[in-house]
């Protein structure tokens, strides 16, 4: 028998990005929600039911519009991953649609509902959570459904049962290959709405690797520490489906950290060059993953820039994060990718208690020498399920729903957004990124310059204390 099902990229006021690992506003650009296109192509190419997706962030839909569209289609099932910071509003907005269409059946995914199931299936009315990793739970839940598996041997799995009760069966587990999984449904996705800064148009996104083999004890990583990864061959695959459908001009590799193995990267960049595919391209790194050789066949593939999750110029910041990074090193290999021509991207965090000013003079002193093209800063955050928020939940307020997490001490909370604002100033204001690339980035890409000039303006005017949104 088959389902009408609908993956739903869920309304919110504000423009997100939600992931499993993370979620973030962004103004400025937005990916397109890969999580949700995976679960699509589960459904349609192995059990053969019509799917549709709704992204109601990219198309900037109400929640009253969202319920029309949905009601249009008429699914009999619809699956959504929820976000961070927007969680008890995520959840409002399921509670709303099960309420005005309670013979729907919903699904739910992320790492929230993965640590809270109980919780997501009691306040939004939730029929099922995924937990952990989702795609195989999501097949064996469409098993059940086809009368071909008892729900009790799902593992992975909450739900509510003829009770009203939440039930939640077994613990999250891992994919061994994710090579075995159909390709995402890119075809449902509507690309003109996707983009990155200062990357061309058309854009494309694959994730190619999946878990964080690294150890930092803030970080939520997609599924867990363990590294599975698609092969260079069948990368190759994504990349020319996403060309032939949608034309991409740009790329974006969005693992947890693209470098974590650098034979696979040479293989595919050579796989690119031979093909001459004629891409700029993004990715997310670890500077101690670097080296020479694989800069420059990443150079000659067509990489453009390269994001890093730099978090402190200090030493012992980075020691306190268990980052297992040396600050020196780091400067170093940056500095190969600026020597070829690569723009760096780092992401930095302030705010922990035992963070002082020198520690922020030298992370700012860090950016400056990496000669890093743009930073993004945001005030450090203690997710449940890392191993900082076990350490430091004595200094926090936390609650699921409705949802709050911040520092019990007000004025550490104030800090940190003070601290965040203060770095930005320090790097976007100074003469070395006026000289170094404003000027290169007002004459190359104009459109995106401006965009992203406005954003840091309304950010920089507002009040000392209040929360950004991203900036690049």
């Amino acid at each position: 028998m088959a389902f009408r099902i609908l993956f739903l990229n869920l309304p919110s006021k504000d423009r997100i990005i939600r992931r499993y690992m993370c979620s973030y506003n962004s103004p400025t650009f937005l990916y397109p929600p890969t999580e949700l296109i995976c679960l699509a192509a589960i459904a349609r190419d192995r059990h053969k039911h019509e799917v549709c997706l709704i992204d109601a962030i990219a198309e900037s839909l109400t929640t009253e519009v969202t319920i029309q569209r949905i009601q249009k289609f008429k699914p009999d099932m619809v699956v959504c991953l929820t976000g961070f910071e927007c969680f008890e509003e995520d959840l409002n907005v399921i509670r709303e649609f099960k309420k005005t269409m309670p013979q729907l059946e919903f699904v739910v995914f992320g790492h929230y509902p993965t640590e809270f199931p109980k919780v997501v299936i009691e306040e939004s009315g939730a029929d099922f959570v995924l937990l952990g990793e989702p795609d195989l739970t999501f097949d064996a839940l469409l098993s059940f459904k086809a009368g071909e598996k008892l729900l009790s041997e799902i593992g992975s799995l909450a739900y509510r049962n003829e009770k009203g009760e939440a039930v939640v069966s077994g613990k999250s587990s891992r994919i061994p290959d994710p090579n075995e999984l159909p390709m995402p449904a890119y075809d449902l996705l509507e690309n003109q709405y996707y983009s990155e800064p200062f990357l061309a148009r058309p854009f494309g996104l694959i994730q190619t690797a999946r878990g964080c083999p690294y150890k930092c004890n803030y970080c939520v990583r997609s599924f867990g520490v363990k590294l599975t990864a698609l092969t260079p061959e069948r990368i190759m695959e994504h990349i020319h489906f996403l060309i032939q459908h949608h034309g991409i001009r740009s790329l974006r590799f969005i693992d947890d950290t693209f470098t974590a193995t650098p034979a696979r990267v040479v293989r595919l960049c050579k796989l690119m060059i031979e093909a001459n595919l004629n891409l700029e391209w993004s990715c997310l790194s670890r500077a101690d993953t670097l080296n020479r050789e694989m800069l420059q066949w990443m150079k000659k593939a067509g990489c453009k820039r390269l994001y890093f999750g730099i978090e402190s110029g200090s030493q012992r910041m980075l020691d306190i994060y268990d980052k297992g990074i040396n600050a020196n090193l780091a400067l170093q290999n940056l500095k190969y990718c600026r020597d070829l021509g690569l723009d760096t991207v780092g992401f930095f965090m302030v705010g922990h208690p035992e963070e002082s000013t020198q520690d922020i003079r030298e992370s700012v002193r860090f950016a400056h020498n990496a000669g890093l093209s743009f930073i993004a800063v945001s005030g450090l955050m203690f997710y449940p399920g890392t191993a900082m928020f076990e350490k430091n939940k004595h200094l926090l307020e936390f609650n699921i729903y409705p949802y709050f997490n911040r520092f019990s001490d007000p004025r550490l909370e104030d800090r940190k957004y003070r601290l965040e604002k203060e770095f930005y100033r320090r790097f976007y204001l100074s003469p070395r990124f006026m000289a170094s690339h404003a000027i290169r980035l007002l004459k190359t890409r104009p459109g995106d310059f401006f965009r992203n000039v406005r954003s840091y303006l309304e950010y920089a005017l507002k009040p000392s204390n209040s929360k950004r949104k991203d900036l690049i």
